[in-house]
């Protein structure tokens, strides 16, 4: 068993290098340029290894993508709260908190022009993950629930998108603050609830 263990961060130590390599090699040109031996020689691995664990640098992109993104939305969960609407700022502070642990990844998709797409997964997934918790009561009887969801996703990446984009200018504290007091200001706030 303890094999398997020493096994297993090996090859997490192993991605995690070459994750790491081939975002820094991301800023620094477009992706079309870099290649598998630039991320090999990079991550200090032969050849042969990354691609033992990737198929190709698309397949790198995904899963980096996808990673980031899965863990972007559980860093958001918020357990254990009994309150009735959930509170957003609570909500709001993890996820800027990610975005700064993790700033090298998400400057590298904003700023490059090739990963638009990651812009639009990035804000489907923000779509679906508040889509099923708005509430139509209250401010939002009548309206349509796709257009608020839209509007609120929009807004959210919008303003992440700056942040990133300006290196931060703010902590995620203040950011999550301010973008909360944005929506109430405005009565855009979604009123999610726990379900």
């Amino acid at each position: 068993m303890e094999t398997v263990t020493k096994i297993d961060r090996r090859i997490l130590r192993t991605k995690e290098a070459i994750n790491k390599a081939f975002l820094e090699l991301f800023s620094e040109k477009e992706l079309d340029q870099i290649t598998i031996n630039d991320i090999s020689e990079r991550a200090n691995v032969n050849r042969g290894t990354v691609y033992l664990h990737y198929t190709d640098k698309y397949d790198l992109l995904n899963k980096c993508i996808d990673d980031h993104l899965n863990k972007m939305f559980i860093s958001c969960l918020v357990s254990g709260s009994t309150h009735e609407h959930l509170d957003l700022i609570s909500a709001l502070k993890p996820a800027f908190t990610y975005f700064e642990e993790n700033y090298l990844f998400f400057s590298s998709m904003l700023s490059n022009q090739r990963t638009f797409s990651f812009r639009e997964r990035m804000q489907q997934n923000i779509v679906d993950s508040i889509q099923v918790k708005v509430s139509m009561q209250g401010i939002n009887q009548g309206m349509d629930q796709e257009l608020i969801t839209q509007f609120i996703a929009s807004a959210f990446v919008g303003t992440l998108e700056w942040w990133i984009l300006h290196k931060m200018p703010h902590s995620p504290q203040y950011m999550a603050e301010q973008l909360w007091k944005l929506f109430e200001r405005n009565d855009i706030h979604p009123q999610l609830e726990i379900t």
